[in-house]
């Protein structure tokens, strides 16, 4: 799979923080999403890892500004090993569960959830994700809710950007960040220590951040300007 507007969302919304030195981005392709979290995070290293062959990400990478502080490794993630865990974790996975598979082999392995089936993908990060990390996914919305079950009790959502295509149509796709269920999530304004006699609050269970993006107007190539503020450093330094 090429370039695509999935992989250009993921990479410009996930959050990467000042301290985050080391991502991961899982099912990299052609290395878009780990180039442009090595654009947007100057002293952090970046890993791709991909079942299928990461030659192009490789060439992608080496063509880059970034290429000292971006690698891939072809492995399955489920046998992907690091000597230290991840700050970040990214991943635009395949999807397709009940679906027909389509004849060509790396088009299924790019769409559809036969090499990485959700639960695979999310006991990687628990292997994988250090103890204050977070963990950013794109997915249909289906697939969204099918993934949050998946999560429940191991993962805590903490972030969600619903996706319409244009301002008529559903939301397509489900951007979600995740921590660790058994570590606290950043405190609220509510979960502060405003009251220091209180035990601590386990803030995990907060309610998630729930926001919803446009993408396009309904015009023929005409974007709104929240995809626009979004992408704009991308599509100016590429």
């Amino acid at each position: 799979m090429k370039v695509g507007t999935d992989g250009v969302l993921l990479g410009a919304w996930a959050a990467v923080r000042p301290q985050d030195r080391r991502m991961l981005d899982i099912g990299t392709g052609t290395g878009l999403i780990a180039l442009m979290l090595a654009q947007r995070a100057p002293e952090a290293h970046v890993t791709g890892v991909d079942i299928d062959d990461v030659g192009q990400a490789r060439e992608n990478a080496a063509a880059s500004p970034w290429s000292g502080r971006v690698a891939f490794a072809q492995c399955p993630v489920q046998e992907f090993e690091t000597p230290e865990p991840f700050d970040l974790i990214v991943s635009n996975p395949p999807f397709f569960i009940d679906s027909l598979t389509c004849p060509d082999r790396g088009r299924t392995a790019a769409r559809h959830a036969v090499h990485l089936p959700f639960g695979d993908l999310r006991d990687a990060v628990l292997r994988l994700l250090a103890p204050g990390g977070r963990f950013a996914v794109i997915l249909p919305t289906a697939e969204a809710e099918r993934f949050l079950a998946v999560c429940a009790g191991r993962l805590a959502l903490v972030r969600r950007t619903d996706v319409r295509t244009t301002p008529r149509r559903p939301a397509k796709r489900a951007l979600m960040e995740f921590v660790r269920a058994d570590r606290p999530a950043a405190p609220p304004a509510d979960c502060s220590a405003d009251r220091p006699a209180d035990p601590p609050a386990d803030c995990s269970a907060a309610a998630p951040e729930v926001s919803e993006l446009v993408v396009g107007t309904g015009e023929h190539e005409c974007y709104t300007p929240e995809y626009r503020a979004l992408t704009r450093d991308f599509y100016l330094k590429f």
